[in-house]
């Protein structure tokens, strides 16, 4: 009972802390400096005689050729449907094994009986 009026007590007690720091606020030198020297720098503009070493200039690309018609298909045609077919042919006496035709079989696994 009195540990309960106890935490009420401290409830509605307000406390006050400090807000500010106690310490004085660090220098940083270095940073100081960097800034310092940021904001003095003012950047040359840059004109166009500053890009003309480094960008080529433009020139429209050249147009594309019209593929043409070949004028004489017909004749190159018909010098394909006379041209004879060559065929090479195998020598008749085969050496060697025969050729298995069941080369493409899968084995049936064993079943192990214990």
């Amino acid at each position: 009972m009195f540990s309960l009026a106890r935490t009420t007590v401290r409830r509605s007690i307000p406390s006050f802390t400090r807000s500010f720091s106690a310490l004085p606020a660090r220098q940083n030198s270095i940073s100081d400096l960097y800034i310092k020297e940021l904001k003095a720098f003012k950047p040359t503009p840059i004109t166009d005689k500053d890009a003309e070493g480094s960008v080529r200039p433009w020139k429209a690309p050249i147009a594309p050729q019209v593929p043409g018609l070949e004028a004489d298909a017909s004749t190159q045609l018909s010098d394909y449907d006379a041209a004879t077919v060559e065929v090479t042919q195998q020598s008749s006496s085969t050496e060697g094994e025969e050729i298995s035709e069941e080369w493409f079989v899968l084995e049936e696994p064993e079943n192990d009986h214990h």
